[in-house]
């Protein structure tokens, strides 16, 4: 008795490209609606994600710009002005000075009737006073460039109010009644936004840290909000306790307006759209399940034919590559509108986050037409003929 051989049906690669391409070219796999919906979809969840994040970015920019992020020491004569500077090393601290009343005033050649309150102040606090209504949209390094830091540490940073009779800008030169000359080192804004008054209209002129005469106050921007920071602060002291409760150091922030506190990581940790990604996910396969599954007796008449069900999941898993791809471009726009609108850091990390969800829709995509494809049967044939 001869044994019959077993002929498997099979298809080439080329053949199954072929097929794609067809059905890609004709529009039988309807390849650019389906690209349009994806992105439709990509663009919908990636732009609430990136205007929650954004608010989240404002939020916190307005919060440090006025001040909550940062804390003072108030411990008159008491304050190492030393010991506050070095506060600046902690992980997270931005700048850290000391702070001090002078008894005298400067008063200008041009106004002899108007003096302008003058304070001491180590130059670590000029970096906490240049930075007053900065939010977190800087870079290290780059502040003297911008201006935003004084081009040399000596002479007086001016609040913008007792500039504004002179026009006066860093690098100038002003006149005094008594016949000097001051150099203006640079010029800060202080907005009267509930932020600690007194400094609206004010010289700051800058001393050695090491001076022999404490400070009074202590100064430190952080942000992120570093761990005992309030503790640490109380290093700044010169160790000696104060008789009477008026002599005791206080600790409270430069203004609360925006809230005692703010933890952006958890804003961002605990928004809704963080589930953006998976419902991306479930929408893309059931967009995949069902533009698949609309061409059930298409794929049931070629299993009749004789395509093994290996190459009519290939064919149809490479026409959905291709019009997800597409999709994705068509999306595209928007992420490139992340990148160029923020800074490298901040864009590299929002991008990060966002990209999660085209990628999330990729992925649906190919899940639903892999199980639409797996549970089209060739024996439903004609079930499928007769609710065509």
């Amino acid at each position: 008795m001869r044994k019959r051989n077993d002929h498997r049906p099979h298809m080439r690669l080329a053949g199954i490209l072929g097929e794609a391409w067809r059905d890609l070219l004709t529009g039988t796999s309807h390849a650019c609606t389906l690209a349009i919906g994806l992105a439709c979809l990509i663009v919908l969840l990636a732009g609430a994600d990136w205007l929650t994040v954004t608010g989240i970015q404002k939020q916190t920019d307005e919060y440090v710009a006025s001040g909550g992020s940062t804390w003072i020491l108030e411990y008159p004569n008491h304050i190492d002005g030393a010991a506050c500077d070095r506060l600046a090393s902690l992980n997270g601290v931005e700048a850290a000075g000391a702070v001090r009343q002078s008894e005298n005033k400067l008063v200008f050649a041009a106004l002899p009737s108007t003096s302008v309150p003058l304070y001491e102040i180590t130059p670590g606090a000029a970096g906490v006073f240049m930075r007053s209504t900065i939010g977190t949209q800087w870079k290290n390094g780059e502040l003297q460039e911008t201006g935003v830091m004084p081009s040399d540490h000596e002479g007086v940073l001016l609040s913008s109010e007792a500039a504004a009779p002179f026009r006066a800008q860093s690098g100038q030169s002003l006149a005094l009644q008594d016949g000097r000359s001051l150099h203006v080192a640079g010029v800060f804004d202080w907005p009267d936004d509930g932020r600690k008054s007194g400094f609206s209209y004010a010289a700051l002129t800058p001393v050695p840290a090491e001076a022999n005469a404490a400070f009074s106050q202590c100064w430190v921007r952080a942000w992120p909000q570093t761990k005992n920071l309030e503790s640490l602060l109380r290093l700044a002291g010169d160790g000696t306790a104060g008789a009477t409760t008026a002599e005791r150091p206080q600790i409270y922030k430069l203004n609360t307006a925006k809230g005692s506190a703010l933890d952006s990581a958890v804003l961002f940790k605990s928004r809704l759209t963080a589930y953006a990604p998976w419902i991306a996910l479930a929408a893309a396969a059931m967009l995949g399940l069902i533009a698949t599954r609309m061409r059930k007796l298409e794929m049931a008449s070629a299993l009749h034919c004789g395509v093994p069900k290996t190459a009519l999941l290939t064919q149809i898993m490479l026409e959905t590559v291709a019009w997800s791809i597409v999709g994705v471009l068509l999306a595209g726009p928007l992420l490139a509108w992340v990148w160029l609108d923020d800074n490298a850091v901040e864009a590299a990390a929002l991008t990060n986050t966002l990209l999660r969800i085209p990628v999330a829709a990729v992925l649906g995509v190919l899940l639903g037409t892999f199980l639409a494809v797996l549970f089209t049967q060739e024996n439903h044939l004609l079930r499928y003929f007769k609710n065509r």
